[in-house]
């Protein structure tokens, strides 16, 4: 049995959670366009649009975007927790959480900005979570970790 280095087990875990909380977001945009009475509402109060056809775009873009997100980062836990492909998901994940803590500064808002189960305290947590990815993926470019890595290049 092959020892792992904890940041590599650590982060394969922290991959899992995020996939699964991005994988959340697609399936509520997917669940909030699946009623057209829910969708009407939201454009009324001006949430991803002015009118209805609108709103449903916005609610069919997040869906697509989340759930391909969240594919890419159970791709990066399985890989993480297999041992496989590690120089390349070290450096893609890295690329990928610093994108996604620019995109979190940059772009306010949420599907469900506006509404009772909006507050600022999920952008932070999701936010101070994205940055604890980056600082897992660059972890394994240093020490112990990073000699492992460089050995398992498979």
């Amino acid at each position: 049995m092959e020892v792992r280095p904890w940041q590599i087990v650590a982060l394969a875990t922290l991959c899992f959670i995020q996939a699964m909380h991005l994988l959340e977001v697609s399936v509520s945009a997917v669940l909030e366009g699946s009623s057209h009475a829910n969708v009407v509402e939201l454009a009324e109060f001006g949430i991803g649009g002015d009118d209805v056809t609108s709103v449903y775009e916005h609610l069919d873009i997040t869906a697509d975007i989340f759930g391909l997100m969240s594919v890419v980062v159970l791709m990066f836990g399985i890989l993480l927790y297999r041992g496989q492909y590690l120089p390349a998901v070290r450096l893609t994940g890295t690329i990928y959480s610093a994108v996604g803590i620019i995109g979190l500064f940059f772009v306010a808002g949420s599907v469900d900005e506006g509404t009772a189960g909006a507050t600022s305290a999920d952008n932070i947590f999701q936010l101070l979570f994205t940055i604890l990815l980056l600082a897992g993926f660059v972890s394994l470019f240093f020490g112990k970790s990073a000699k492992w890595v460089n050995e398992h290049r498979n």
